[in-house]
């Protein structure tokens, strides 16, 4: 396992990961020159970096803000 310095914050990280855990860089991207495809364009939006596990946290955040939002919209149309 290779260490590298991370070019956003200069901290040491894997040459194999996908971003830097400390800043969420894209790190394998930048060194292997090579998309990391869905995770390098939704990690780019915006020009902010976002790691694997705030995107996770991000949509299922969404996914059960959908479900709750139907769950009660069900509940008040069946009331009627």
């Amino acid at each position: 396992m290779t260490l590298i310095s991370c070019p956003a914050c200069v901290h040491r990280v894997s040459a194999e990961a996908a971003s830097c855990p400390s800043c969420g860089h894209p790190v394998a991207a930048s060194v292997s020159g090579r998309g990391e495809g869905v995770m390098r364009v939704l990690g780019g939006v915006a020009g902010t970096y976002i790691s694997a596990t705030t995107l996770a946290s991000l949509v299922l955040g969404v996914v059960m803000f959908v479900c709750v939002a139907a769950v009660l919209i069900t509940l008040i149309l069946s009331g009627r």
